[in-house]
């Protein structure tokens, strides 16, 4: 095995290593740190669950015997699912980010998108809550998951993404979010940690709303005056769409409507013009602690559909989220980082050698990384550092 890929093998193995084991010690007939990377491997390879994990451990026992003591054999299934319902999330999270620190670099500069995501095939902590809930912190430059943890749902994302967010160095980043988590709390919280905030500016703030409107409304009149404006073009979906994008410094803004913002800066207003067979108008509002520089906003505010885009699409379409009845709080939590973390390796890896080596997306990767003894190895290299 060449130095490349066994460095960052090693890396992980002993990372995982320090994991807290969640089983009775006479129970452990299979390391924490086996579990674990098979895991992760074997997302990396298409598993969607406990069986297909067992399945992978044993059709691939011959390569990760070269890296991993199987004196015991290969985790059964029902291994990994006990091992998962018993994890602790946030231990198994750091984990994976010490591991990948590499890769992460420094934020400063970065966007931050900040938004949730329900794991339909699981259950919640009751069975009369419906579907689980996540919340997801991802840098959307890096493709990598910074924070994740369980919700009850929309109506509890807000507490729980400040305390995510007090757990981070933003020092330099850009936080993004939709209007669920407008709230001065999150202001505060992103700038005691070093960071700026976008975020999307609805009815749900009443009065703030209705002034940011007008106040756009009154610019508009006096020829965008107090304006800076960039514009965007650009074709997807079948529709041909132009973005207009409006940043105002807050001026005049009154002083019971200014105090609630940390360090509230400007004021932005993106309107979109669809055309297909008909012209349609939209428009949305957004607050952020940056300057009114038109064109830095325009991108932060497009890179934050890169969690729906990058992210959420891909874990239901590509790695089958949705389908996956994992019945347990512990055990959905932990398989999500699992795949998580597999999706951004994949993302990062250049793909296997072919002549559409452009073309290779997420899916085609994974298909690869289940056919080949070696290809599924070579994804945790990605974007790690040359050894």
């Amino acid at each position: 095995m060449s130095e490349s890929i066994s460095k960052p093998l090693k890396s992980l193995v002993d990372v995982f290593a320090d994991v807290k084991d969640p089983r009775i010690a006479r129970s452990r007939l299979h390391p924490i740190e086996n579990v674990l990377a098979i895991s992760l491997l074997g997302a990396i390879a298409g598993a969607e669950g406990w069986d297909d994990l067992a399945v992978f451990a044993k059709e691939r026992t011959e390569v990760l015997g070269r890296f991993l003591d199987l004196t015991n054999g290969v985790p059964s299934a029902d291994t990994f699912r006990r091992v998962f319902e018993a994890l602790s999330p946030s231990d198994f999270h750091e984990a994976l980010l010490r591991w990948v620190r590499p890769l992460l670099g420094e934020l400063e500069g970065q966007t931050i998108a900040l938004d949730g995501k329900t794991l339909r095939g699981a259950l919640a902590r009751s069975r009369q809550q419906g579907a689980f809930h996540l919340l997801h912190v991802w840098a959307t430059e890096k493709r990598l998951l910074l924070a994740q943890a369980a919700t009850d749902g929309a109506g509890s994302e807000l507490p729980t993404a400040i305390e995510l967010l007090r757990t981070l160095d933003l020092a330099g980043a850009t936080v993004t979010a939709d209007a669920n988590f407008c709230a001065s709390e999150l202001t505060k919280t992103i700038r005691d940690r070093g960071g700026h905030y976008v975020l999307a500016l609805k009815g749900n703030r009443g009065a703030f709303h209705r002034f940011v409107e007008a106040r756009f409304e009154e610019e508009r009149e006096a020829g965008y005056a107090a304006t800076q404006v960039a514009v965007e073009e650009g074709r997807a979906h079948g529709r041909d769409e132009v973005r207009v994008v409006r940043a105002m410094p807050i001026g005049q803004l009154p002083e019971h409507l200014r105090a609630p913002w940390c360090d509230l800066k400007t004021i932005v207003q993106v309107e979109r013009v669809r055309v297909t067979d008909s012209v349609s108008l939209q428009r949305a509002y957004y607050i952020t602690s940056h300057p009114a520089r038109a064109k830095d906003l325009a991108r932060r505010i497009r890179d934050h559909w890169k969690i729906e885009n990058e992210l959420h699409y891909c874990l239901d379409v590509t790695f089958g989220e949705d389908r996956r009845p994992i019945r347990s709080q512990y055990g959905a939590e932990n398989f999500a980082l699992v795949t998580r973390f597999a999706l951004s390796l994949l993302k990062k890896h250049a793909g296997a050698p072919s002549t559409n080596k452009d073309k290779q997306s997420v899916r085609r990767k994974k298909k690869i990384a289940m056919w080949s003894d070696v290809y599924f190895l070579t994804v945790l290299t990605a974007g790690f550092p040359d050894v």
